[in-house]
């Protein structure tokens, strides 16, 4: 199980009167699941650090003990280091390193960061960046938002397909460059962005909550210097799929994490169709686009989902199972958790009530 670190209280400076060297950052954290229903069950250090742009500076530890749900952080701040643009870092790796966006090393607890800042003031309260290190070196950063929202919170599953989509584009087992890739649900856009990371495509990132939208587009802006393709967010409503009109053939359909809800799903299976239909009538005799499913399965209704693909001839031409680091497994008695990746391409076509 992968866990998040989390603000319940943003991190906040203030100077202090006693100690003109220095001022006083204050933050309360948490360590939870994706969804939040589940509190980091070991013990950990929660390493505090100022970043300037060029060096890390430690601001001291905490203790994170089995059975705790919030977390206090108080550190001091010398004042010459809130003078550049900085940003506060709160992590588990004692070494202060950038999370890796690589299946084999994907960390246990996702540090957490905030916005880079220039001023005391600055300081953003409603957002949380999260970043990721692929293996060329560069940096994939996302922005969600601190409150109760899904939609503009990362799950497993999108950060799990981001980092298998970086070895899957290595290895070759994809259609040749470039592509042109649409993303339903996008959320944050972690997946999309990661696909326009490691290969060169037309991104189009999708969702019908105009928040999501709002930060997939910032974040797509504030990785526009380590991305290779042109992007677009646009509103989709899979309860109307078909007010959405392609100019060109799409090579993939991305989902993550679209399943979890039973209702949605029949909208979101004629999406696809819709999509598939618009696509293959673009361009006579090119083959119809790959859709690349990613699920942490949560609920046994998500089963729905596989059944309306099957009706709607969707095979399932790969399907990999990437475990979730949880290092505390076997003391707490879970069951391995499992995030599915699963590539799907359409049959011979046929009339479904779903499409």
């Amino acid at each position: 199980m992968v866990y998040y670190i989390r603000f319940l209280q943003p991190p906040r400076v203030t100077r202090s009167r006693k100690d003109g060297n220095h001022a006083l950052l204050s933050t309360l954290l948490t360590i939870t699941t994706d969804l939040g229903d589940a509190f980091y069950p070991g013990d950990s250090c929660v390493h505090s650090a100022i970043f300037n742009g060029t060096a890390m500076r430690s601001l001291g530890m905490a203790r994170w003990m089995p059975g705790m749900r919030v977390m206090k952080i108080e550190a001091k701040v010398p004042l010459d280091l809130l003078r550049l643009r900085a940003r506060f870092l709160f992590t588990c790796n004692e070494l202060f390193e950038i999370d890796p966006l690589q299946i084999e090393r994907l960390p246990n607890i996702i540090s957490a960061w905030t916005e880079e800042f220039s001023h005391l003031d600055d300081l953003d309260s409603d957002t949380t960046v999260r970043r990721f290190r692929v293996l060329d070196g560069r940096v994939l950063e996302i922005c969600e938002e601190n409150g109760d929202s899904m939609a503009r919170h990362i799950w497993d599953g999108g950060v799990v397909l981001a980092a298998w989509l970086m070895d899957w584009t290595e290895s070759g087992q994809h259609r040749d460059l470039p592509f042109t890739v649409l993303e339903l649900g996008t959320g944050c856009g972690t997946v999309g962005l990661a696909f326009g990371m490691c290969s060169d495509c037309r991104l189009l990132l999708t969702d019908v909550d105009d928040d999501a939208l709002k930060y997939a587009r910032h974040n797509a802006h504030r990785s526009r210097a380590t991305l290779n393709c042109v992007w677009e967010c646009l509103a989709l409503d899979w309860s109307e799929p078909d007010r959405l009109k392609l100019d060109r053939p799409l090579d993939f359909i991305v989902a993550s994490e679209c399943i979890y809800n039973p209702d949605s799903i029949p909208g979101l299976v004629r999406t696809m169709s819709s999509l598939v239909r618009q696509s293959n009538g673009l361009k006579e005799g090119s083959p119809p686009p790959q859709i690349l499913v990613s699920t942490k399965v949560r609920h046994s209704s998500e089963a729905a989902f596989f059944d309306l693909m099957r009706e709607s001839n969707y095979d399932a031409k790969q399907h990999v199972s990437v475990p979730v680091p949880d290092q505390y497994r076997e003391s707490t008695g879970q069951d391995l958790e499992v995030v599915h990746i699963y590539i799907f391409e359409k049959q011979i076509e046929s009339v479904s009530s779903w499409e």
